[in-house]
């Protein structure tokens, strides 16, 4: 690990409604097993993030290259923030997939539909490499907005 800077990410913290429903969610998307459930509060945590007083209950989820934190904040209650994919300051998370279709019909079968049909990139879409890269984006039960890629050519990781 470098000490220039930041060189690995360690986790991606997810604010959710409710932490069991989310839990069932990210184990179906990813096939992996929550690793860690627990809670967390008080006054010496909420002012690591500017807050009088918090509890959340949260989940660890380990994925190869970075952890998911599924947090449920019971105290102060969150509010929903809705954010789309072309506006600034959105974000999204984006899940490698060997297959496509096979990730989309894990999704079916937990009753989540993508957002559009999933694509395989083309010459038509106006890129110069990375063919048969296939994308779909979807939404986690809270509107979260998330990406599955089954990548090809400069979109794998080095």
């Amino acid at each position: 690990m470098s000490n220039k800077g930041f060189s690995i990410v360690n986790h991606i913290g997810i604010t959710v409604s409710n932490l069991d429903k989310s839990m069932v969610f990210y184990e179906a998307l990813t096939g992996e097993k929550i690793a860690n459930k627990d809670q967390i509060g008080g006054k010496r945590m909420a002012q690591t993030q500017g807050l009088d007083d918090t509890l959340i209950k949260y989940a660890n989820l380990h994925l190869g290259n970075v952890n998911i934190d599924i947090l449920e904040y019971v105290e102060p209650k969150s509010n929903k923030a809705s954010y789309s994919n072309e506006q600034i300051s959105a974000m999204h998370l984006c899940f490698e997939v060997e297959d496509i279709e096979a990730a989309v019909a894990r999704l079916h079968e937990i009753g989540v539909e993508p957002d559009g049909e999933p694509i395989f990139f083309s010459e038509e879409d106006g890129l110069k490499s990375g063919f048969g890269t296939g994308v779909v984006y979807f939404t986690d039960p809270d509107g979260t907005n998330l990406e599955l890629i089954a990548p090809k050519g400069p979109f794998t990781r080095g």
